[in-house]
């Protein structure tokens, strides 16, 4: 096998584990997104038939029970090529990616303390992958 068949193996395998990484976070960060426009939308909560039946029609419901369901196959896929140790911290990317996404397309005010904690996790994960065996 020549050195040119190694080295796009590499590229191939390395860039579909960053694709399904994006695919993860983002199918996450909108089940997140999707839940709170729908719980705004769906107002106060009545345990009743009729508060369920509206649930069960929201679309936003519906594209949040859809992008968990997304995720959860992504994520299966992730776990088949990476290790639990180093998955699931880069899963908290999430974190990340939601408080943009509440900043960004809902208009939440986000305080200096909550930027602050958005560095240490991207510095935690920095430090993770770093510490991470070939």
């Amino acid at each position: 096998m020549s050195t040119q068949n190694i080295d796009r193996g590499w590229l191939h395998e390395r860039l579909g584990t960053v694709v399904l990484w994006a695919l993860l976070i983002c199918t996450e960060s909108a089940g997140q997104l999707f839940t709170k426009v729908a719980g705004d939308q769906l107002g106060q909560m009545n345990f009743n038939w009729l508060w369920l039946s509206e649930v069960a029609r929201n679309p936003g419901i519906l594209a949040a029970i859809a992008s968990y369901i997304g995720a959860f196959f992504v994520w299966m896929l992730i776990l088949r090529r990476s290790s639990l140790s180093l998955a699931f911290p880069l899963s908290s990317l999430v974190f990340v990616v939601v408080l943009l996404g509440s900043w960004l397309g809902l208009g939440e005010h986000i305080s200096l303390l909550h930027w602050v904690g958005v560095g240490v996790i991207i510095v935690g994960i920095g430090l993770l992958a770093e510490g991470e065996e070939s």
